[in-house]
């Protein structure tokens, strides 16, 4: 049988201390509200429906943009979880299945208790968990497989106080009798406000039944209400991240210094160390190894690659075989191809090398292309901006270009050229050329003398007439 789910995501998280609404601080790069909905999604439900509250324009935004099928409802004064609930009865009033409530602040929930809620019998189903010290947490008292009542901590008796089963804040309720019951609670407590496990009462009023489901999984039912539980949050959502990994058949050295976000695809038979950054929408192929200390992030680095350490990369593509660093930056639109290499201390944004092309280190290469088999000299760089457009730079293959060679874009060097060292060149060079641009050195015998001498009158000159005075 199927259902839906409401997720409440109302609510501004005071204790977050933010501008940002509670549900949309990031975990892994991706706001807690994702998880949820995500997380609803692969259990099968028909429909989520988020209830949106504090600063609703940027929670629809980021719905629209990342999960345009869900629908949201407006609750415009956050007066509890079962007035948030009671402003879905629009979106539902012809539904007569279950209803999963999910709350948008418990991104390590696993579609696996969803599924266990949701396919329970009863017409109130509440997900429970065990833990040794349920300090803060509502206590669940049962009969059997009947809750009886959900006990807060400040109002539960010493006996109850015992009880180490607590309430999640999941449920499944079937639809009509859940709204029906919404319209029969009161919010007369301390806080003023409509709370939603108070249903249990009409439910057990009108002969409804209420049965637990226990989690086995303490930590996916965890809520986070400020930034040290986001931490604690993110810290567990990564270490299921990297056990996938590991049991897929990546091998990962120092796995707690390693974050990947949820959109990274790691095949087999890749190595990571860490510490290690991987983000976005990375992809990497079989028989990799990424050094420690790289920050990679919407990249892609094929099969037997070489990723050394202190590498950073964004947009990037490597081909099998390509490598690079250690310390290489390797920005938007660069394209490692097979057997290519950059090395130490070289940045490459929208630079094509092709097969076998190579530049070690110490080096620029911006809107460029370099052919097959070109080695790059140290201090290279192509000067592609002249402060109002950017110009391209095409080196041919087989080209061996000297050390501290710039080259003035737009500029075209042939196939099996050479740059002198030092070379300057601001006009094309033809296939198999020599390019010498640099001025004729001239050698003065003995002149250096009287260079030196005339630099130390200079120096005595500034200091004043005695030439002790500052030493």
């Amino acid at each position: 049988m199927g259902f839906k789910t409401v997720v409440l995501a109302a609510g501004k998280g005071t204790r977050f201390k933010s501008e940002l609404p509670k549900v949309l601080h990031p975990i892994l790069g991706k706001p807690m509200l994702w998880y949820v909905v995500k997380a609803a999604l692969e259990a099968g439900s028909e429909e989520v429906i988020v209830v949106v509250g504090h600063k609703r324009e940027l929670v629809e935004e980021f719905l629209r943009e990342n999960y345009p099928q869900v629908k949201t409802v407006y609750q415009s004064r956050q007066l509890g979880t079962g007035h948030a609930v009671a402003q879905c009865r629009e979106l539902l009033k012809n539904y007569s299945g279950k209803v999963v409530v999910l709350n948008g602040d418990t991104p390590l929930v696993r579609p696996e208790d969803i599924k266990a809620v949701a396919s329970t019998p009863g017409d109130m189903v509440v997900l429970t968990a065990k833990t040794e010290d349920p300090t803060g947490y509502g206590r669940v008292v049962r009969d059997g497989n009947a809750v009886l009542k959900i006990v807060e901590e400040k109002d539960a008796t010493p006996e109850e106080r015992l009880i180490t089963e607590i309430n999640t804040g999941i449920y499944a309720f079937s639809a009509e009798p859940l709204f029906r019951a919404l319209e029969q609670i009161d919010n007369n407590n301390a806080q003023g406000e409509y709370y939603l496990p108070d249903v249990l009462k009409v439910f057990q009023k009108e002969g409804l039944s209420v049965v637990p489901v226990l989690t086995s999984d303490f930590e996916s039912v965890m809520g986070v209400n400020n930034r040290h539980q986001l931490a604690a949050a993110e810290s567990v959502m990564r270490d299921r991240i990297v056990k996938e990994l590991q049991l897929s058949g990546v091998t990962v050295h120092n796995p707690q210094t390693v974050y990947v976000e949820p959109d990274v695809t790691v095949e087999p038979d890749v190595e990571l160390f860490g510490p290690l950054y991987l983000r976005g929408k990375t992809v990497i192929k079989k028989g990799t190894v990424v050094g420690p200390f790289c920050d990679i992030r919407d990249s892609f680095i094929g099969e037997g690659c070489t990723v050394e350490s202190h590498c950073w990369m964004s947009g990037a593509t490597l081909k099998g075989g390509a490598s690079c660093g250690p310390f290489s930056r390797l920005r938007e639109g660069t394209v490692l191809e097979g057997g290519s290499r950059v090395g130490s201390f070289v940045e490459t944004k929208k630079a094509h090398l092709k097969e076998g092309a190579k530049a070690n280190h110490l080096t620029y290469l911006g809107d460029c292309t370099v052919g097959e088999n070109t080695n790059v000299g140290a201090g290279t760089i192509t000067c592609n901006y002249d402060g109002f457009a950017k110009w391209r730079t095409e080196i041919g293959r087989n080209v061996f270009v000297g050390s501290n060679t710039l080259f003035i874009a737009p500029v075209k060097v042939g196939d099996g050229a050479i740059t002198a060292a030092g070379s300057v060149i601001t006009r094309d060079v033809p296939d198999n050329a020599l390019a010498v641009a640099r001025s004729k050195q001239v050698n003065y015998p003995g002149k250096a003398e009287s260079v030196r001498e005339k630099a130390r009158k200079r120096a005595e000159e500034a200091r004043g007439d005695n030439p002790r005075q500052n030493s």
